[in-house]
C-alpha cells in the first residue's frame, strides 16, 4: 500500500488507480465474454446460410424425375457451394447415411474428404434454424472449424443422392472481427466512462477535501492563539464528528485560558494583601515609626500571622497543582467509613462546643471503601469547617454516610446555615471562588477546589446542594474496597489529634 505525505495526493492518486483498475477489469471481462459473442456471430451466420440450402431440398418443385432435372440441381448447388467458398470461406458439405461427405457436391479439394461426421436422427417437423446443433471439428490437417448441422427429413433421404444430413462450417480464425467492429465504440465508451468518473472523483474529493482543510486551518487558529475560531460543520459524518471534537477541543481551550488568567489574577489578589501588609509594617519598624515596644510588637504578630497565611495559600496551590498532574500519588487503602467518622467527631468535639453548635456525626456504618485516609480527612475537614462558619449558635451540622447504587458510598455534611444561593451553587468547586457575601478572612477560596480534586483521584464525585428548606449539603462519593484491600486496614490517627483543615 502507498502512502502519501498530502492527503490530497493520496485521495487523487487513490482515485485514479481505482478508475484504471476498473477500467482494466472491465476490458478483460470484455474480451472474455467476447470470444462467446463472436462463437455465436459465426453460428448465427452458418445457420443463415444453411436454410435456404435446406428449404431447396425439400420444395417438391425443386425434384424432377428427369436425369437432366437432377443434373441441372447439382450443377446449381456446386455453383452456390463454390460461390460461398470463395466470397464467405465457408464449406457446405452433404453427408450420407454413415456421416461421410458426399463427394459429387465438393466442388474442389475439401479439408473434410474422409471425414465423418455425426448424423442427427430425422426431425419429425423441420429443424429450428436459431438453435441448429453446432461443435467445432479439427481435421487431420490440424484446422479446427466451427459447424452446424441440418439433418434432412426421409423424404430427402431416400432420394437418389443419399443426401441425410447438411453441414456448414467455417476454419475458427475467418469468423467475423468482433474486435475491430466495436473497437472504435469500446474506446469512445471507455472515454466517457473514464470522463465520468473523473468528474465524480473530483466532486468526491472537493466534499471530502475542503471540510478538512477547514478543520485543519481551524486547528491551526487555535494553534496561533485564536480560540474564537470555530469549524463549520459540514462533508461526511467522520469530517462533521471532527470538526464538533475540534469545536469542542477550542471551547475547552478557550474556557482554560479564561480559568488560567482569572486563576493568575486571584492569586495575584491574594499575595497582593498579605505582602503589602508585610511590606508596611517592616517598612515601619525599619523607619522607626512605631517607636513603643507594643506597636513593635503587634506589628511583629502581624507579619507573623501574614506570613503564616502566605505559606498557607502557597501549601494549598501546591497541593492543588499536585493532584492535578498526577503527582500527589494517594495511599490508597481499605479503611472503614465508622473509623474515619469517629476520627472526625473527637477532632471537631471541642470547637462544636465552643460555638454551641450540635455536631451530629452518625459512625455506625461498617462499609470498607477503598481511600486514602490521611486526604479524605482533609476534604471531611473542609467541608466541616465551611459547615461551622456558616452555621448560626444552637445550629446542627450532621455529618453521615449512606451506600448508592454502583459501589459506592456516599459521605454528606449537611448544615443549617443560610444556604447556597443560585447564582452561587454551579460555581462554588471553582478556585477562589467566594459568593458576594464571604467577608475577607474567610479563606483564599482553594479548599472546596482541592476537595473535588481529591475525591475525583478516588474516582469517586462530589457535589453541593442548597435544599429549600435551608442550610445546605455537600456529598461525595467513594468506591467500595475489593476483597484484598479489606484485609488491609489502615493506620489510625491518635484520638484527640486535629487534621490539617483548608479554608475554603
Amino acid at each position: 500500500m502507498l502512502f502519501f505525505k498530502s492527503l490530497r495526493v493520496s485521495v487523487i492518486i487513490s482515485f485514479v488507480l481505482i478508475v484504471v483498475t476498473t477500467l482494466t477489469a472491465a476490458g478483460l471481462t470484455l474480451y472474455a465474454l467476447f470470444g462467446g459473442y463472436r462463437e455465436d456471430l459465426t453460428t448465427a451466420t452458418l445457420e443463415q446460410i444453411a436454410a435456404p440450402i435446406y428449404y431447396n431440398f425439400t420444395v417438391p418443385s425443386t425434384f424432377t424425375t428427369t436425369p437432366r432435372g437432377g443434373e441441372r440441381l447439382r450443377e446449381e448447388l456446386v455453383s452456390y457451394i463454390r460461390t460461398q467458398r470463395q466470397e464467405t470461406g465457408v464449406y457446405i458439405m452433404f453427408l450420407d447415411s454413415r456421416g461421410r461427405v458426399i463427394e459429387d457436391f465438393v466442388p474442389d479439394s475439401n479439408p473434410f474428404a474422409g471425414e465423418i461426421f455425426f448424423v442427427p436422427a430425422p426431425p419429425e417437423r423441420g429443424p429450428n434454424f436459431n438453435d441448429l446443433p453446432e461443435g467445432d471439428y479439427t481435421t487431420s490437417s490440424g484446422e479446427t472449424f466451427l459447424y452446424v448441422t441440418v439433418a434432412m427429413p426421409q423424404q430427402v433421404r431416400r432420394q437418389d443422392a443419399g443426401i441425410n444430413a447438411i453441414v456448414v462450417a467455417l476454419p475458427e480464425s475467418a469468423g467475423p472481427d468482433v474486435y475491430k467492429d466495436l473497437r472504435q465504440r469500446l474506446i469512445l465508451a471507455g472515454g466517457i466512462g473514464s470522463a465520468t468518473a473523473l468528474v465524480a472523483g473530483l466532486l468526491l474529493w472537493l466534499s471530502l477535501y475542503r471540510p478538512l482543510a477547514r478543520v485543519t486551518g481551524g486547528i491551526r487558529a487555535v494553534a496561533r492563539g485564536d480560540f474564537r475560531q470555530r469549524v463549520p460543520m459540514s462533508g461526511p459524518s467522520e469530517v462533521r464528528t471532527l470538526a464538533r471534537d475540534v469545536n469542542a477541543m477550542a471551547d475547552s481551550v478557550q474556557a482554560s485560558q479564561r480559568t488560567l488568567r482569572e486563576f493568575l489574577a486571584n492569586v495575584s489578589h491574594e499575595l497582593k494583601t498579605p505582602l503589602t501588609s508585610i511590606r508596611g509594617f517592616n517598612q515601619a519598624m525599619l523607619d522607626g515609626t512605631l517607636e513603643t515596644p507594643e506597636e513593635r510588637a503587634r506589628a511583629a504578630g502581624i507579619i507573623d500571622a501574614e506570613s503564616r497565611r502566605l505559606l498557607h495559600l502557597v501549601g494549598e496551590l501546591l497541593d492543588l497543582s499536585r493532584i492535578e498532574t498526577g503527582q500527589q500519588r494517594m495511599q490508597i487503602a481499605g479503611i472503614r467509613v465508622s473509623e474515619l467518622l469517629a476520627h472526625v467527631r473527637d477532632v471537631f468535639a471541642l470547637r462544636a462546643e465552643e460555638a454551641a453548635i450540635t455536631l451530629d456525626v452518625r459512625a455506625d456504618a461498617q462499609d470498607l471503601v477503598s481511600a486514602d485516609f490521611d486526604r479524605i480527612e482533609q476534604v471531611l475537614g473542609n467541608l466541616i469547617d465551611n459547615a461551622f462558619r456558616h452555621s448560626p449558635s444552637k445550629g446542627r451540622i450532621e455529618v453521615a454516610s449512606r451506600p448508592v447504587r454502583g459501589g459506592f458510598v456516599e459521605v454528606y455534611v449537611r448544615d443549617q446555615g443560610p444556604g447556597i444561593a443560585a447564582d452561587d451553587l454551579p460555581h462554588v468547586f471553582d478556585r477562589f471562588y467566594r459568593s458576594a457575601d464571604e467577608t475577607a478572612g474567610s479563606g483564599a477560596g482553594l479548599g472546596l477546589a482541592i476537595s473535588k480534586e481529591i475525591v475525583h483521584a478516588h474516582g469517586g464525585d462530589i457535589r453541593a446542594e442548597s435544599p429549600a428548606s435551608g442550610g445546605s449539603l455537600f456529598a461525595f462519593t467513594l468506591p467500595l474496597a475489593s476483597a484484598q484491600q479489606s484485609q488491609t486496614l489502615p493506620r489510625s490517627r491518635p484520638l484527640g489529634s486535629r487534621p490539617e483543615v483548608r479554608e475554603a
